[in-house]
């Protein structure tokens, strides 16, 4: 039995503070690992939020003790593993280097670091044969990248889906259910820890761009450079999509894409009406699924809690015992660029809601800027009741077609006179 592995821990945040709670706490990690540091922003800070935290057994004076709030003390630890928890650029960024230049393994959960910083950091792991680990990186405890990095030993991945964030997943589920306002829906997703003080990167989509960024960059061998990936968030999906949605037999989800088609490789995150009897209908709350296609595998499904200081915790830890036990998959980039086609050529069916005049010819106004763009109208519905414009609403759903020739509709529509307030589309996914 090789020794403990010795463990410097940066960042004492939410899953940092789980995560030093199970090294001291879990006697079956006892004969594996060994927390020798703890390097935080504010020694001060931390010692109270120590001592007020029933959850160290007794452990909170010898956890206090590891706590520094100076770099160079930190890295002079003798340690074999840095665990990096403060999430954002810098200084993750320079603490991840120079853990893996001082011949240190890494475990990480900080996806946006992996996601932009993904091929560099590979490459120094690789020339100091040190292990870089991320599998809380993405769907926190779901092994996704265990699972995609074995599969690329036997099969070649088509294309990656996936509800991977569980802050926006929470809401439109909400919404859906409980016909709740996005806005108290929000709210409520704060109170319950699933959403940030400021949610932006969750609802705006960003947090899902850096996952499927890098579940991609796996996928497909290199990586993806993030202004690839199209982002679109949710922050204009209202009750009444919600509801109209339902009237057509879809739910609404954020969903992320990454996909090859003839060498060609397009990553989108964008909100989709998805049919009720789809399985990723059927994920709700905070929970993340994603489907991996493969050529011999074929449709591969892993889902689970996707957020959360205890799932993610799992994953860091998975990630040390692979270490510990030597079992864990290097990932591989190829030194060749990849081959991209632009989000704008990708066909797919639309959901369209317009605020409209209700008078005579405005119906054969729209149709006809669809036809001058080459997209077909597959349904129609109009909602008499008036909105606070005087407008009522007309949903148009579309049949399969360029996104480019769609957006050059769409800003031709909002031009009408006719047309009252900003159009709202969504991509149908089936």
């Amino acid at each position: 039995m090789q020794n403990n592995l010795q463990i410097g821990l940066i960042g004492l945040g939410n899953v940092g503070l789980q995560v030093a709670k199970e090294l001291v706490n879990n006697k079956d990690l006892e004969n594996h690992f060994s927390l020798k540091s703890i390097l935080v922003r504010n020694v001060n800070k931390y010692n109270k939020i120590i001592d007020n935290d029933p959850e160290f057994l007794g452990n909170s004076s010898m956890i206090k003790n590891l706590l520094t709030e100076n770099p160079k003390d930190f890295f002079k630890g003798n340690f074999d593993v840095v665990v990096e928890l403060i999430g954002g650029l810098n200084p993750a960024k320079e603490y991840v280097k120079t853990a893996l230049l001082e011949k240190k393994h890494v475990v990480t959960a900080n996806k946006e670091l992996i996601a932009n910083h993904f091929s560099e950091l590979i490459k120094i792991a690789k020339s100091n044969k040190m292990k870089l680990r991320f599998e809380g990186s993405v769907g926190a405890g779901i092994p996704v990248i265990e699972v995609l990095t074995d599969m690329l030993k036997q099969n070649s991945i088509s294309r990656i889906t996936g509800i991977i964030n569980g802050t926006s997943n929470y809401i439109l589920s909400s919404m859906f259910d409980y016909s709740a306002d996005f806005s108290k829906v929000l709210l409520e997703a704060q109170k319950l820890g699933f959403a940030e003080s400021d949610p932006t990167d969750d609802i705006d989509g960003h947090d899902a761009k850096y996952k499927i960024d890098i579940l991609g960059s796996i996928a497909f061998g290199g990586e993806i450079p993030l202004n690839n990936v199209s982002v679109k968030g949710i922050r204009d999906i209202s009750l009444k999509d919600i509801s109209h949605a339902k009237n057509f037999g879809y739910t609404i989800k954020l969903l992320a894409i990454t996909e090859r088609n003839a060498n060609l490789i397009s990553s989108r995150v964008s909100p989709a009406l998805i049919p009720l009897s789809h399985p990723l209908a059927n994920v709700n709350e905070n929970y993340n699924a994603i489907e991996i296609v493969g050529n011999l595998v074929g449709n591969l499904w892993i889902q689970g809690e996707g957020a959360g200081k205890k799932s993610t915790a799992s994953a860091i830890l998975g990630d040390l015992m692979g270490i510990y036990n030597s079992s864990s998959g290097d990932v591989e980039l190829s030194e060749g660029s990849l081959d991209f086609i632009d989000d704008l050529e990708i066909k797919s069916k639309n959901y369209l809601r317009l605020s409209v005049s209700d008078e005579f010819g405005v119906l054969a106004k729209i149709a006809g800027i669809f036809s001058n763009n080459k997209i077909s109208i597959a349904s129609v519905m109009q909602n008499d009741p008036k909105d606070l414009t005087g407008g009522v609403d007309l949903v148009i759903m579309t049949h399969a077609s360029p996104e480019k020739y769609f957006i050059k509709a769409i800003e031709q529509i909002e031009s009408l006179s006719i047309v009252r307030n900003k159009p709202i589309s969504i991509r149908i996914h089936e």
